[in-house]
């Protein structure tokens, strides 16, 4: 202590000492605490020590559970049926095209369809940083100058010097090919020989989509919602370039037969002039009532106007349409490898074996040009998700390697010990 410890009979010295006796006496309760003992780094520990009767029992029993686990993650992965076929070179000059794959086995719905990109590099550095989230979850942007989106450079503004809507090179970039299923189903069974069956494709964002995006992270501008004095056009479509809704429209035309006598023909939203405040033209998507109850839209076909009449359907799609559609958000999910597959679409419909399933496509999506490749892939789904052989053999490798160690310690310490360990009349008499 830094204080003269006080004469038993001094003045003070009596109260001094009861203190010190009842001092040690109030910080037991205290010192007996666990929080106590852990700040002051006296909890009690157990360091083992590794001896080889418990290592080479470690070994042996870890690479047995890792065999095993490896074992049973292969079984189930390869219990998924999956189908694939690269089309990037199947396209004729028009962009449409065709392509066939056969059904071996019995394949059960749920049935997955996704589209696979080779050479696309999404997780580059300027790619991923070319977006603007804050634009896409904002249901009001006060923002139409494209000065106010520097996070989306180098594609902020289009043409005509209107901001984009979306913004950015993630999502100028979406995959918009179009397919249409076509099954033909084997002889002795029902539809006959020969007979085609366009199959309904479930592609709503609540169904290929994860929840999280769908939740809130996207939310639609009224296209027909006024914009501020300061906005090139009246409307947010004359002020903003929304290009996403000629792509994904509210009200789209299907196809409701395709065979030879009726080939695939899939029909476009048109487009119509409007005029900016400052006497420009520009083309917009030819709609209408977009977050009303019935919206409308005029279609083309082949460069034509079309009524979407005949064997064409049209079909409204009240929360699946601009940013909201469930293409554009699993798009907008980034891929952390330059090969990467997204899911397009789910079938109900069980494919039997020996059937043939006839994809016909519109190529819109270009992939030469950075000596890419395209495929559609069919397939099953198991309890651990897609196909993935990967991670069973990476188990078993483990597992293997975790046996070869453990027999290799169990042969060493068995057969090829001089001495027995821990025997201290080897140590050195210094050490003893």
């Amino acid at each position: 202590p830094f204080w003269p410890k006080l004469r038993p009979g001094a003045p003070g010295a009596a109260g001094a000492e009861r203190m010190d006796a009842k001092e040690p006496r109030a910080r037991e309760p205290q010192q007996r605490t666990l929080w106590h003992q852990f700040t002051q780094q006296r909890l009690r520990a157990w360091k083992p020590v590794l001896a080889p009767c418990w290592i080479i029992p470690l070994y042996i029993v870890g690479g047995l559970a890792f065999l095993c686990l490896g074992v049973g993650l292969l079984l189930a992965s390869q219990q998924v049926l999956e189908h694939s076929r690269d089309y990037t070179e199947l396209a004729d000059p028009t962009g449409l095209g065709n392509f066939s794959i056969r059904i071996t086995k019995d394949m059960r719905p749920p049935i997955w369809i996704y589209y696979q990109l080779d050479g696309f590099h999404q997780n580059h550095r300027r790619y991923v940083q070319s977006r603007d989230d804050g634009q896409l979850r904002d249901d009001s942007p006060r923002r139409y100058a494209p000065s106010a989106l520097p996070k989306c450079r180098p594609s902020v503004a289009g043409e005509d010097g209107r901001a984009r809507y979306p913004c950015g090179l993630v999502a100028r970039s979406v995959f918009n090919d179009t397919f249409a299923l076509v099954l033909l189903r084997p002889a002795g069974r029902s539809g006959g020989p020969g007979r085609g069956e366009l199959l309904s494709v479930d592609s709503s964002a609540r169904t290929i989509a994860w929840p999280a995006d769908v939740g809130g992270r996207f939310r639609n501008l009224d296209p027909e919602a006024p914009a501020p004095p300061e906005a090139p056009g009246g409307s947010s479509a004359l002020a903003l370039d929304m290009w996403a809704l000629e792509l994904f429209p509210p009200v789209v035309c299907e196809q409701t037969e395709v065979s030879p006598a009726r080939p695939y023909a899939p029909a476009a939203v048109a487009r119509r002039n409007e005029t900016l405040r400052d006497g420009r033209t520009v083309e917009v998507a030819d709609c209408r009532g977009y977050a009303g109850e019935s919206p409308s839209c005029n279609f083309v076909r082949e460069g034509a106007p079309f009524n979407c009449t005949g064997h064409y359907r049209e079909r409204v799609r009240r929360s699946d349409w601009g940013i909201e559609n469930g293409h554009f958000i699993v798009w907008m999910r980034i891929a952390g490898l330059p090969s990467f597959r997204k899911l397009w679409g789910k079938l109900d419909t069980p494919l039997p074996a020996g059937s043939v399933l006839r994809v016909h496509f519109k190529d819109n999506f270009p992939v030469r040009e950075f000596a890419g490749r395209k495929a559609l892939v069919v397939s099953t789904s198991s309890s651990l998700g897609g196909r993935n052989d990967f991670l069973g053999w990476g188990y078993i490798v483990v597992g293997s390697c975790c046996l070869i160690f453990g027999v290799v310690f169990l042969w060493k310490y068995s057969v090829c010990r001089s001495r027995p360990l821990g025997d201290p009349t080897l140590l050195a008499p210094a050490e003893r």
